[in-house]
């Protein structure tokens, strides 16, 4: 993806915020890219909110524990009204949530990769764990 530069003014206490927040994730520049980003994301699918996880910043749907690639996963074989139905959400929520999953594909096949080696690390480390698809 190309970039351009942006130069833009906050006041200082966003300033500061922002140094705290980018802690880890590289420069203030790039944890605010990240975080624009984000907020076009959102305005463009509005179920889609973004939580920082042991993955990173990682999709979910906004207002429930579900992540976005989850939701995908389910979508592969029902329409978004069974989704809908499945998590009881409105039709508008699980519409935008697979929307979002189509528009950003690679994003979610390295999300449900970094879940299923988590899986196969927990399986390692606790003889006996069953794991079970719902």
């Amino acid at each position: 993806m190309s970039t351009v530069t942006l130069s833009i003014r906050v006041p200082s206490e966003t300033k500061r915020w922002l140094e705290r927040f980018s802690k880890g994730r590289g420069s203030g520049g790039g944890a605010a890219a990240l975080l624009l980003e984000e907020a076009r994301r959102r305005e463009t699918f509005p179920a889609v909110d973004f939580r920082d996880t042991p993955a990173g910043r990682l999709a979910y749907v906004h207002g429930t524990r579900v992540p976005v690639f989850l939701v995908c996963h389910l979508g592969v074989d029902l329409p978004a009204s069974e989704v809908a139905a499945h998590y009881g959400w409105p039709l508008w929520k699980a519409e935008s949530a697979l929307a979002y999953g189509r528009m950003f594909s690679d994003e979610m096949a390295e999300d449900e990769q970094f879940w299923s080696e988590v899986e196969d690390e927990l399986a390692l480390r606790l003889p006996g764990l069953h794991t079970f698809t719902a």
